[in-house]
């Protein structure tokens, strides 16, 4: 981890891990650097990429068919992939794939929804919205927030009571623009708890972003920071800077994770701090040697992440039972 890496972790804890853990994600970490950065701002790429993501798909059968059926809204219907747990069913996550808001699906995140319906005893809940590669990032929140708020009005239907909002890079920016949706509306009262991977919360660029170079691993910094000012212009008021410039008092308890490498890890503790201040409810853990998206990685850092998430989001749920 870097000098300047290491000064950003000051606002949230630093994940301890072993040398064996970290020698490994450092060596995966050279190879990653010798490979060619996603620019992000660059809509040919998300057009490829999800064309792709379409065609394997189409050629492998869906493991998981069941879909919920819920109204159409401003002419749109966004999907909700729903993965139910074996045994008991606790609660109700809802979860917002990555993919800076213009690529990406709610399947290809099974990978991450699965364990979560499976270890934590959860009905999971995908959601399938608008990708902006038209730049309008305002259809994305209004598929996000209708959809929120229609689980929410559903619950009783969906037989749980308690409901946990999270999500990865883009989708927790979107997961976050939820919660506050729904406690505009006086609709939060269920939600439990908000948990994510390495969150976007600064639509006008943190620090770490703006100093972050082209040579930042897995994503192009710059190239993230002009995605940013292509997509936000559809957005007005306070939606426009993003969730960390919001009000963030009386919200449910939240987990936020970031990589120390990730260009946008100040959006993590920047917010982890935010809502500890006002909320007295956050927890913010950044992992060494960590780069965006790095839960997806081969990695020990990468089992650590996910497992952390599984046991505050088990805990989290058992918490909002127990007075039941």
């Amino acid at each position: 981890m870097t000098r300047d890496a290491s000064k950003r972790t000051a606002g949230g804890r630093l994940m301890s891990l072993t040398s064996h853990d970290l020698r490994g994600a450092r060596r995966l970490n050279a190879l990653l650097s010798l490979l060619p950065r996603y620019h992000t701002d660059h809509r040919w790429n998300a057009k490829t990429v999800q064309a792709l993501v379409r065609a394997a798909q189409a050629l492998v059968p869906d493991p998981l068919p069941r879909r919920i059926e819920f109204a159409q809204f401003a002419d749109r219907r966004p999907g909700l992939r729903s993965i139910v747990s074996n045994g008991q069913v606790r609660g109700l996550y809802v979860h917002f794939h990555g993919g800076a808001w213009v690529m990406g699906n709610a399947r290809l995140d099974d990978g991450i929804t699965c364990p979560i319906a499976r270890l934590c005893g959860m009905l999971v809940v995908s959601v399938d919205f608008h990708n902006a590669v038209d730049d309008r990032l305002d259809m994305t929140l209004q598929d996000c927030t209708a959809t929120v708020e229609w689980l929410i009005e559903h619950l009783a239907e969906l037989q749980v009571k308690h409901v946990i909002l999270g999500g990865e890079s883009s989708g927790a920016h979107l997961a976050a623009e939820a919660l506050l949706h729904l406690r505009e509306r006086g609709k939060a009262a269920a939600v439990a708890g908000f948990v994510s991977m390495c969150g976007c919360f600064d639509l006008t660029g943190s620090e770490s972003l703006r100093r972050s170079s082209n040579k930042s691993l897995m994503i192009n910094g710059p190239s993230a920071l002009r995605n940013l000012q292509r997509l936000t212009p559809s957005l007005s008021g306070r939606r426009a800077k993003g969730p960390l410039f919001a009000d963030l008092s009386g919200l449910p308890p939240a987990l936020l994770i970031g990589g120390a490498l990730d260009p946008i890890v100040d959006d993590s503790i920047s917010m982890g701090r935010k809502w500890q201040q006002q909320s007295a409810n956050a927890e913010c853990i950044i992992f060494p040697e960590a780069p965006h998206g790095f839960n997806r990685l081969p990695t020990k850092l990468s089992a650590r992440a996910n497992d952390l998430v599984r046991q505050w989001i088990s805990g989290t749920i058992e918490k909002a039972i127990l007075p039941d």
